[in-house]
């Protein structure tokens, strides 16, 4: 237990994330490890990395750079140099460059030696990301640029700027409008870089410039920055006479939407699917072949988006629209195996969780809509089990977000994460106290989650009215958490007693921050400014927001219902009961989504026992 939870008294402060933007290229900050530029296999990644058996591998220097721009390599040298250096003033100052390098991604010989290049990523680097205090990063960064002022490295822009070839600067200095300019002018940088003339530009430059600025760049929204180049030299080839006869596709959808809306399928079907959708609705209680209650209308949309899912995938596989009429044809056994197969290779013929909720709708239609044989019925519910046997329990993206938490110090930051943002927001109360209550709100939010770890619907819609209620047990400050059924997903309800440090952070909550946040009265925990409940996604991204801002963590609301069972697990092995009590699901449910988290305590359970073995042996 010792070696699991070792770090947990550490937490540090850290730097939000700056937005400002620029287009040269620099690693993200949430990615360490350096990408090539554009992406292996690309004809244009052939161009840039010309390969032999003899040519060793190089460091790739973004295009953006200039290729006369020193590097911060040379500086490290010079600093050698400089004979009114101290020896140890001399290793702080390299110490400071290296340091910089490593948290930007990259190394002194790919980072250019300017002020303004260093300057402004300095200021977007997380602190708490990479494990160091405020005060830390700040004296790196005084370190790093003093060195580059102690041999005169420039602070200007353009010097480290890749410059555009003639072809390139011709066609710019035809554009009057300097915010077309802007647009323009990091799609020549790059189409110069890799000696492509404007009448030679494809729809694979910008592409590759698009990979370039995600793989590298700090950059704002990317895909944006691209798509305004492509509208823009599309528009400009209409108002410049001579401008090169090259017209650009815009750039693909980040998802192509796969499924047809149902509106394109034939009447009959639609209304088919009113009918169903009717039914869930507004069931008959005298029908004992319907449901029993109303579905909520998030399940009920739920359920309609499936049915296109299905539909659009029969069609996909070659079934014409037109005789997709209702859902009998849905059900049919061909049918069925054949939208599931075509479901199925848009995940590498895997099974998910997902297609297996497909087929649950489809089961339950055939059942009590369709109202097909039982033999017919059987075979559906064998398919049904079958996908959830080989289904994953838990997504590829969660598990890759929880990987952050096998380090004991980041599990420390979480778990500390209320009370160091308390303690932030007591410094803030009297000159920004809306920056307080929202630190306080979110440290509110967490600690909940952490304790009772409920939906993020149920959680910014909690009532005092309706859902809590305060309690003394053996003179101690409790709050009881109760959440009807009928507002559960599951509906099963909810039952949650907050201890004292929880039930003491709500209190400092209720007397600090929601008065300050209050704008209307309103009954709702964590209100909005119209009196009402806070809206799910903003509760959501403040949650996210705030861990990513002063952990370096990227975690969000729905992830602690995982992560609570990933504590248990550690803590005591096995107990898949009492998870499946704390996250109101089935036993079955817990055992499949949460049996990861027993592999590794189970593996150190053995390998302790071949220690003991060797050592006895």
């Amino acid at each position: 237990m010792s070696s699991i939870l070792s770090g947990l008294h550490r937490h540090r402060d850290s730097v939000p994330a700056q937005s400002e933007p620029d287009y040269c290229a620099t690693p993200s900050r949430n990615e360490p490890v350096v990408h090539p530029w554009p992406p292996e296999g690309s004809p244009i990644y052939e161009e840039l990395h010309p390969m032999t058996n003899d040519t060793p591998q190089k460091s790739t220097v973004s295009p953006f750079i200039s290729p006369q721009a020193p590097m911060l390599e040379s500086v490290i040298t010079q600093l050698s140099d400089i004979e009114d250096l101290s020896p140890s003033r001399r290793r702080d100052l390299k110490s400071a460059l290296n340091s910089l390098a490593r948290m930007i991604g990259r190394s002194p010989a790919e980072i250019p030696a300017n002020i303004n290049w260093l300057h402004v990523r300095v200021r977007r680097i997380n602190a708490a990301q990479h494990n160091i205090t405020k005060k830390r990063l700040s004296n790196i960064k005084s370190d790093a640029l003093k060195a580059l002022a102690l041999t005169g490295c420039s602070r200007e822009r353009s010097d480290w700027l890749a410059p555009t070839s003639p072809g390139w600067s011709d066609l710019l200095g035809r554009i009057e409008n300097k915010h077309d300019l802007w647009k323009l002018t990091q799609l020549a940088q790059f189409c110069s870089a890799l000696s492509v003339e404007p009448h030679a530009l494809t729809d694979e430059h910008p592409r590759a410039m698009l990979a370039t600025l995600i793989a590298e760049s700090f950059v704002n929204r990317p895909e944006h920055v691209v798509a305004n180049s492509i509208k823009t030299w599309n528009r400009l080839r209409g108002e410049i006479s001579s401008w090169p006869d090259v017209v650009l596709s815009p750039l693909p959808r980040k998802k192509e939407r796969w499924t047809f809306p149902i509106e394109t399928f034939p009447d009959a079907f639609q209304s088919d699917v009113d009918a169903w959708l009717e039914r869930l609705h507004s069931p008959d209680l005298f029908d004992g072949s319907g449901p029993t209650k109303p579905l909520r209308p998030t399940t009920i949309a739920h359920r309609r988006f499936q049915i296109q899912e299905v539909a659009s995938a029969l069609a996909h596989s070659g079934k014409p629209m037109k005789e997709i009429t209702s859902l009998a044809i849905l059900v049919e056994l061909d049918n069925l195996k054949a939208a599931l197969r075509w479901m199925m290779t848009r995940f590498d013929n895997k099974p998910t969780e997902a297609i297996k909720g497909v087929c649950v709708c489809l089961q339950a239609i055939a059942a009590h809509h369709v109202g097909v044989k039982e033999a017919h019925l059987n075979d559906i519910r064998g398919i049904v089990k079958r996908l959830g046997r080989d289904a994953d329990g838990l997504r590829e993206k969660n598990r890759q977000r929880l990987l952050q938490l096998e380090d004991s110090d980041n599990l420390a930051k979480l778990l500390h994460l209320p009370t160091v943002l308390v303690a932030k927001a007591e410094r803030l109360l009297v000159t920004k106290p809306r920056n307080a209550a929202l630190l306080i709100q979110a440290a509110l939010a967490i600690e909940i989650l952490l304790n009772a770890p409920m939906r993020i619907g149920n959680l910014a819609s909690l009532n005092f009215d309706r859902h809590l209620k305060p309690l003394k047990v053996r003179r101690e400050f409790r709050t009881h958490i109760h959440i009807p059924a009928r507002e559960v997903k599951n509906d099963v309800a909810l039952d949650y007693e907050l201890g004292k440090d929880a039930t003491i952070l709500l209190n400092y909550y209720l007397a600090k921050a929601r008065p300050v946040l209050l704008k209307e009265p309103s009954d709702f925990l964590f209100p909005a400014m119209n009196g009402g409940p806070k809206r799910t996604n903003g509760l959501s991204n403040l949650i996210k927001g705030t861990i990513l801002e002063h952990t370096g963590l990227t975690i969000n609301a729905h992830l602690f219902r995982s992560i609570v069972g990933k504590i248990h697990s550690l803590v005591q092995p096995g107990d898949v009961t009492t998870l499946s009590h704390v996250l109101n699901n089935s036993l079955r449910t817990a055992m499949k989504a949460y049996a990861q988290f027993e592999r590794r305590s189970a593996l150190e359970h053995y390998q302790n026992s071949l220690a003991i073995a060797r050592k006895e042996g």
